[in-house]
């Protein structure tokens, strides 16, 4: 017994030990960091604040600036801390915790930015055709012609040139049915990739700034080598209907938009594209266009629901409808910068169209971290080398929506 009791006292004084050095290693493992510091530990935190959205662009050095010092207040100001722009080690726990609140007034995990789940891997398919072409490694070709391929029997279309790289593929579910189209498109500079809206012509012109037009005209205009529509927000103009905040190639449309609660469709949720190329999501409401702009971000498109945030499926499609099969058509991102794009083809007999949660899984599975629902219905459109692709081969223009804008890819940044 006497044996057994110094064993128990033994082990006390080492757990006690355990965690006074466990604390002295917490207080310890931060030094406070302020405007003037420098180092990797000044990086890393720079690393967190572009996860949680404070920092909107990965250009940065190791540097505490004034910007940097900015930011961190803004962040104490969004979690109901006081204002210092320091990080000392107790706010650099909560920074690097799962519990700190982002800029868009949600929590993300720490652990890789994803909710604790490591984001589905991408894979770009190889090139269609029988043809092999040589790859860089990022995937680009390096000559001097692009190599572009279309198979409509087959539901295979491909576009690779220097800076542009874009696969399409046709799938189908003959059990339900479904058919949809999805597409990949990775790209670098000279090439543009985002919002191509056409400039009315004075005579054109509408009290609410937009006209609309066949979508192979804009993407014709355009000079768009891929090209799938958008938020259709002109509609929303012309019919002097609450539009959301929508942003052009840096040019702000609309700024009026929705309570981030609203259950009236379309809710208004936004997909950002910034300056460097990275889309997120946001709630309707949650920035306003300024902000938007202050952030970095050259084009949003406001439609919603949001399908896809931080590599879940967004909590909030339980609010909607989701028992809905119809048309739709989804954009959204993967962990590696790869843009991804679904065309559901629906209300007819060999399409019956999807569901958001549908579109929200398959964009899961897909490899999206952030992904937003788009315009649906008969306003879907996709259009490869001039070829509307999700209709009819041979389909006329006449029998297209008008729309105001698509998104699309072309060889040159003008």
């Amino acid at each position: 017994m006497k044996g057994h009791k110094t064993l128990l006292a033994a082990a006390a004084v080492f757990i006690l030990l355990a965690v006074m050095v466990a604390g002295v290693f917490a207080e310890t493992s931060y030094r406070e960091l302020k405007k003037g510091d420098s180092g990797p530990d000044v990086l890393a935190l720079k690393e967190r604040l572009f996860d949680l959205g404070y920092i909107t662009s990965k250009n940065f050095e190791d540097d505490y600036n004034k910007n940097t010092a900015e930011r961190i207040r803004q962040l104490q100001k969004k979690n109901g801390l006081r204002q210092t722009g320091i990080a000392t080690p107790e706010l650099q726990e909560l920074i690097f915790s799962d519990e700190c609140i982002g800029k868009d007034g949600k929590k993300r995990a720490a652990s890789d930015g994803n909710s604790g789940q490591a984001p589905v891997q991408f894979r770009m398919p190889e090139p269609a055709g029988k043809m092999k072409i040589p790859l860089d490694d990022e995937g680009f070709y390096d000559a001097d012609e692009p190599y572009v391929y279309a198979d409509r029997k087959a539901g295979e279309w491909s576009y690779v040139s220097r800076d542009i790289h874009v696969e399409i593929r046709q799938r189908v579910d003959k059990s339900v049915p479904h058919q949809w189209l999805e597409a990949a498109i990775r790209y670098r500079e000279p090439a543009f990739f985002g919002a191509m809206v056409n400039e009315a012509p004075p005579e054109k012109m509408t009290k609410s700034g937009t006209f609309l037009s066949k979508p192979t005209t804009i993407a014709r205009d355009h000079q768009a080598v891929f090209a799938f529509s958008d938020d259709f927000f002109g509609y929303r103009m012309l019919n002097k209907l609450t539009t959301g905040i929508v942003i052009r190639n840096g040019r702000v449309w609309s700024e009026k938009t929705k309570k981030g609660d609203s259950r009236v469709w379309p809710p208004l949720d936004v997909i950002a594209l910034f300056d460097d190329g990275h889309m997120k999501t946001f709630e309707s409401d949650s920035h306003s266009a300024q902000e938007y702009l202050d952030m970095g971000v050259v084009s949003t498109f406001a439609f919603g629901p949001i399908l896809v945030e931080n590599g879940a499926v967004c909590p909030d499609l339980k609010k909607w409808r989701t028992t809905d099969r119809a048309p739709r058509m989804a954009m959204g991102i993967t962990h590696d910068g790869t843009i991804l794009a679904v065309d559901v083809l629906g209300r007819r007999k060999d399409a019956v169209g999807v569901t958001i949660t549908w579109l929200a899984d398959k964009l899961i599975e897909l490899g999206a971290v952030e992904a937003v629902n788009l315009d649906g219905g008969n306003t879907t459109c996709m259009i490869f080398m001039d070829d509307v692709i999700n209709r009819p081969a041979g389909v006329k223009e006449k029998d297209l929506r008008t729309v105001n804008g698509m998104i699309g890819i072309r060889e040159g940044a003008e």
